[in-house]
Protein backbone atom coordinates (compact mmCIF):
# COMPACT_ATOMS: atom_id res chain seq x y z
CA UNK A 1 0.00 0.00 0.00
CA UNK A 2 1.61 3.37 -0.87
CA UNK A 3 1.70 5.95 1.97
CA UNK A 4 1.54 9.77 1.57
CA UNK A 5 4.93 10.80 3.35
CA UNK A 6 4.78 14.66 4.41
CA UNK A 7 7.70 16.40 4.07
CA UNK A 8 9.64 18.49 6.36
CA UNK A 9 8.97 21.33 3.94
CA UNK A 10 5.38 21.22 3.56
CA UNK A 11 4.79 21.14 6.86
CA UNK A 12 7.11 24.40 6.59
CA UNK A 13 4.42 25.64 4.15
CA UNK A 14 1.43 24.84 5.95
CA UNK A 15 2.78 26.63 9.60
CA UNK A 16 3.14 29.59 6.75
CA UNK A 17 -0.23 29.62 5.91
CA UNK A 18 -1.85 29.16 8.92
CA UNK A 19 0.42 32.04 10.54
CA UNK A 20 -0.71 34.55 7.79
CA UNK A 21 -4.72 33.54 8.38
CA UNK A 22 -3.95 33.77 11.91
CA UNK A 23 -2.71 37.03 11.11
CA UNK A 24 -5.98 38.49 8.67
CA UNK A 25 -7.82 36.57 11.71
CA UNK A 26 -6.19 39.25 14.46
CA UNK A 27 -6.59 42.55 11.96
CA UNK A 28 -9.85 41.57 11.96
CA UNK A 29 -10.44 41.64 15.64
CA UNK A 30 -8.24 45.32 15.05
CA UNK A 31 -10.60 46.17 12.67
CA UNK A 32 -14.05 45.05 14.59
CA UNK A 33 -12.52 47.14 17.73
CA UNK A 34 -11.69 50.12 15.71
CA UNK A 35 -14.40 50.31 13.20
CA UNK A 36 -15.69 53.33 14.95
CA UNK A 37 -12.56 55.26 14.08
CA UNK A 38 -11.17 56.35 11.06
CA UNK A 39 -7.12 55.61 10.96
CA UNK A 40 -6.93 58.39 8.20
CA UNK A 41 -8.72 60.48 5.66
CA UNK A 42 -8.92 58.06 2.71
CA UNK A 43 -7.93 54.40 4.56
CA UNK A 44 -11.42 52.05 4.60
CA UNK A 45 -10.23 49.82 7.49
CA UNK A 46 -12.81 47.32 6.31
CA UNK A 47 -11.13 46.02 3.44
CA UNK A 48 -8.62 44.06 6.31
CA UNK A 49 -11.79 42.11 7.81
CA UNK A 50 -12.28 38.66 6.92
CA UNK A 51 -15.82 39.23 5.96
CA UNK A 52 -15.24 41.73 3.60
CA UNK A 53 -15.65 40.56 0.01
CA UNK A 54 -12.34 41.07 -2.73
CA UNK A 55 -10.52 42.53 1.09
CA UNK A 56 -7.00 41.84 1.72
CA UNK A 57 -8.15 38.21 3.14
CA UNK A 58 -10.20 37.31 0.61
CA UNK A 59 -7.64 38.03 -2.01
CA UNK A 60 -5.00 35.52 0.07
CA UNK A 61 -7.42 33.24 -0.20
CA UNK A 62 -8.13 33.55 -3.94
CA UNK A 63 -4.58 33.33 -4.24
CA UNK A 64 -4.31 29.91 -2.52
CA UNK A 65 -7.06 28.87 -4.69
CA UNK A 66 -4.96 29.45 -7.66
CA UNK A 67 -2.12 28.11 -6.82
CA UNK A 68 -4.19 24.83 -6.33
CA UNK A 69 -5.60 25.16 -9.70
CA UNK A 70 -2.28 25.54 -10.93
CA UNK A 71 -0.89 22.46 -9.43
CA UNK A 72 -2.92 19.97 -10.03
CA UNK A 73 -3.15 21.03 -13.47
CA UNK A 74 0.49 20.84 -13.53
CA UNK A 75 0.00 17.46 -12.26
CA UNK A 76 -2.58 16.18 -14.98
CA UNK A 77 -0.78 17.52 -17.99
CA UNK A 78 3.19 17.28 -16.84
CA UNK A 79 2.59 14.28 -14.79
CA UNK A 80 0.36 12.97 -17.06
CA UNK A 81 -2.42 11.93 -14.12
CA UNK A 82 -5.61 13.06 -15.57
CA UNK A 83 -7.65 12.16 -12.89
CA UNK A 84 -6.30 15.37 -11.03
CA UNK A 85 -8.37 16.89 -13.01
CA UNK A 86 -11.22 16.43 -11.53
CA UNK A 87 -10.05 18.25 -8.31
CA UNK A 88 -8.10 21.13 -10.53
CA UNK A 89 -12.12 21.56 -12.04
CA UNK A 90 -13.67 21.42 -8.28
CA UNK A 91 -11.02 23.94 -7.27
CA UNK A 92 -11.27 26.31 -10.64
CA UNK A 93 -15.08 26.35 -9.15
CA UNK A 94 -14.20 27.00 -5.92
CA UNK A 95 -12.05 30.75 -7.24
CA UNK A 96 -14.54 31.82 -9.83
CA UNK A 97 -17.59 31.61 -6.87
CA UNK A 98 -14.99 33.31 -4.29
CA UNK A 99 -13.84 35.64 -6.59
CA UNK A 100 -17.34 36.30 -8.87
CA UNK A 101 -19.96 35.33 -6.05
CA UNK A 102 -21.26 32.77 -8.69
CA UNK A 103 -23.70 30.68 -6.32
CA UNK A 104 -24.90 33.81 -4.57
CA UNK A 105 -26.03 35.02 -7.89
CA UNK A 106 -27.54 32.23 -9.31
CA UNK A 107 -29.18 31.52 -6.12
CA UNK A 108 -30.97 34.66 -5.97
CA UNK A 109 -32.18 33.96 -9.65
CA UNK A 110 -33.29 30.88 -9.13
CA UNK A 111 -34.57 31.57 -5.45
CA UNK A 112 -37.02 33.86 -7.14
CA UNK A 113 -37.49 31.95 -10.84
CA UNK A 114 -39.25 28.68 -8.07
CA UNK A 115 -40.83 30.94 -5.87
CA UNK A 116 -39.46 30.06 -2.59
CA UNK A 117 -40.95 31.63 0.62
CA UNK A 118 -39.36 32.70 3.67
CA UNK A 119 -38.87 30.62 6.16
CA UNK A 120 -36.80 29.57 9.31
CA UNK A 121 -35.16 33.21 8.96
CA UNK A 122 -33.98 31.88 4.97
CA UNK A 123 -35.09 34.34 2.21
CA UNK A 124 -35.62 32.78 -1.22
CA UNK A 125 -32.12 34.07 -2.17
CA UNK A 126 -31.02 31.34 0.46
CA UNK A 127 -32.76 28.72 -0.11
CA UNK A 128 -31.46 29.22 -4.25
CA UNK A 129 -28.27 29.59 -3.16
CA UNK A 130 -28.07 25.99 -1.26
CA UNK A 131 -29.85 24.40 -3.80
CA UNK A 132 -27.11 25.41 -6.62
CA UNK A 133 -24.26 24.72 -4.47
CA UNK A 134 -25.59 21.70 -3.67
CA UNK A 135 -26.58 20.70 -8.20
CA UNK A 136 -23.08 22.64 -8.85
CA UNK A 137 -20.92 20.04 -5.82
CA UNK A 138 -23.04 17.02 -6.52
CA UNK A 139 -21.61 17.45 -10.08
CA UNK A 140 -18.21 18.10 -9.47
CA UNK A 141 -18.29 15.30 -7.36
CA UNK A 142 -19.75 12.78 -9.51
CA UNK A 143 -16.38 13.32 -11.44
CA UNK A 144 -14.02 13.01 -8.75
CA UNK A 145 -15.57 9.76 -7.67
CA UNK A 146 -15.55 8.63 -11.26
CA UNK A 147 -12.04 9.46 -11.37
CA UNK A 148 -11.33 7.66 -8.21
CA UNK A 149 -12.23 4.65 -9.71
CA UNK A 150 -10.01 5.07 -12.56
CA UNK A 151 -6.97 6.59 -10.05
CA UNK A 152 -4.02 4.89 -8.89
CA UNK A 153 -3.21 4.59 -4.90
CA UNK A 154 -1.35 8.07 -4.75
CA UNK A 155 -4.63 9.39 -6.55
CA UNK A 156 -7.46 7.57 -4.14
CA UNK A 157 -5.20 8.55 -1.01
CA UNK A 158 -4.93 12.21 -1.63
CA UNK A 159 -8.56 11.84 -2.32
CA UNK A 160 -9.70 10.94 0.64
CA UNK A 161 -7.71 13.46 2.53
CA UNK A 162 -9.23 15.89 0.14
CA UNK A 163 -12.78 14.85 0.85
CA UNK A 164 -12.34 14.89 4.29
CA UNK A 165 -10.93 18.80 4.22
CA UNK A 166 -13.60 19.55 1.72
CA UNK A 167 -16.12 18.53 4.02
CA UNK A 168 -14.95 20.84 6.65
CA UNK A 169 -14.91 23.77 3.94
CA UNK A 170 -18.80 22.78 3.58
CA UNK A 171 -19.00 22.89 7.14
CA UNK A 172 -17.59 26.33 7.70
CA UNK A 173 -18.91 27.74 4.06
CA UNK A 174 -22.25 26.36 3.65
CA UNK A 175 -23.23 25.83 7.22
CA UNK A 176 -22.11 28.45 9.16
CA UNK A 177 -23.12 30.31 6.68
CA UNK A 178 -26.68 29.55 7.02
CA UNK A 179 -26.17 30.02 11.11
CA UNK A 180 -24.94 33.00 10.16
CA UNK A 181 -27.76 34.11 8.21
CA UNK A 182 -30.00 33.26 10.77
CA UNK A 183 -28.08 34.59 14.14
CA UNK A 184 -28.92 37.39 16.41
CA UNK A 185 -27.19 40.97 15.31
CA UNK A 186 -25.08 40.18 19.16
CA UNK A 187 -23.55 37.12 18.14
CA UNK A 188 -23.57 37.73 13.96
CA UNK A 189 -19.68 39.11 13.85
CA UNK A 190 -18.74 36.08 15.85
CA UNK A 191 -20.59 33.72 13.29
CA UNK A 192 -19.23 35.77 10.50
CA UNK A 193 -15.51 35.28 11.39
CA UNK A 194 -15.98 31.65 12.41
CA UNK A 195 -17.26 31.12 9.13
CA UNK A 196 -14.88 33.14 6.82
CA UNK A 197 -11.56 32.54 9.79
CA UNK A 198 -12.31 28.40 8.85
CA UNK A 199 -12.96 28.44 5.64
CA UNK A 200 -8.88 30.08 5.62
CA UNK A 201 -7.35 27.61 7.61
CA UNK A 202 -8.94 24.62 5.86
CA UNK A 203 -7.46 25.78 2.76
CA UNK A 204 -4.42 26.62 4.06
CA UNK A 205 -4.16 22.97 4.73
CA UNK A 206 -5.41 22.03 1.65
CA UNK A 207 -2.80 23.97 -0.32
CA UNK A 208 -0.01 22.60 1.62
CA UNK A 209 -1.11 18.86 1.10
CA UNK A 210 -1.52 19.75 -2.18
CA UNK A 211 1.93 21.95 -2.99
CA UNK A 212 3.46 18.10 -1.76
CA UNK A 213 1.43 15.82 -4.36
CA UNK A 214 3.98 16.37 -7.42
CA UNK A 215 6.27 14.90 -5.33
CA UNK A 216 4.29 11.97 -4.13
CA UNK A 217 3.46 11.58 -7.83
CA UNK A 218 6.97 11.26 -9.46
CA UNK A 219 7.82 9.22 -6.84
CA UNK A 220 5.08 6.41 -7.39
CA UNK A 221 5.80 6.70 -11.13
CA UNK A 222 9.61 6.10 -10.43
CA UNK A 223 8.82 3.67 -8.20
CA UNK A 224 6.84 1.29 -10.78
CA UNK A 225 9.13 1.84 -13.51
CA UNK A 226 11.93 0.45 -11.02
CA UNK A 227 9.65 -2.84 -10.81
CA UNK A 228 8.47 -2.95 -14.34
CA UNK A 229 12.43 -3.59 -15.42
CA UNK A 230 13.08 -6.00 -12.66
CA UNK A 231 13.03 -9.66 -13.52
CA UNK A 232 9.89 -10.90 -13.09
CA UNK A 233 11.17 -13.51 -10.09
CA UNK A 234 13.12 -10.46 -8.09
CA UNK A 235 9.38 -8.62 -8.37
CA UNK A 236 7.58 -11.85 -6.94
CA UNK A 237 10.26 -11.91 -4.69
CA UNK A 238 10.10 -8.57 -3.19
CA UNK A 239 5.93 -8.56 -2.89
CA UNK A 240 6.52 -11.91 -0.80
CA UNK A 241 8.62 -9.86 1.64
CA UNK A 242 6.24 -7.27 1.64
CA UNK A 243 3.40 -9.54 2.52
CA UNK A 244 5.70 -10.91 5.70
CA UNK A 245 6.26 -7.64 6.89
CA UNK A 246 2.88 -6.20 7.03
Amino acid sequence: MTRLRTPNWANKLFYLLVLTDLGFILLHFLVFIYSSRQWSPTSDVHFYSVERDRGMPEFFQYTKEFWCVLILGFIALRKRVLTYLSWMFLFLYLLLDDSLSIHENLGLYVGNQLGFTTLFGLRSADYGEILVSGVIGLCLLAGIGFAYRMGDQVFRKSSKVLIKSLLALVVFGIVADTIHIVTPDQFNKMIGLLEDGGEMLVMSAMTAFIFMLPEQVQQHNLNLTSVATLPPRVVELESQDRSVKR
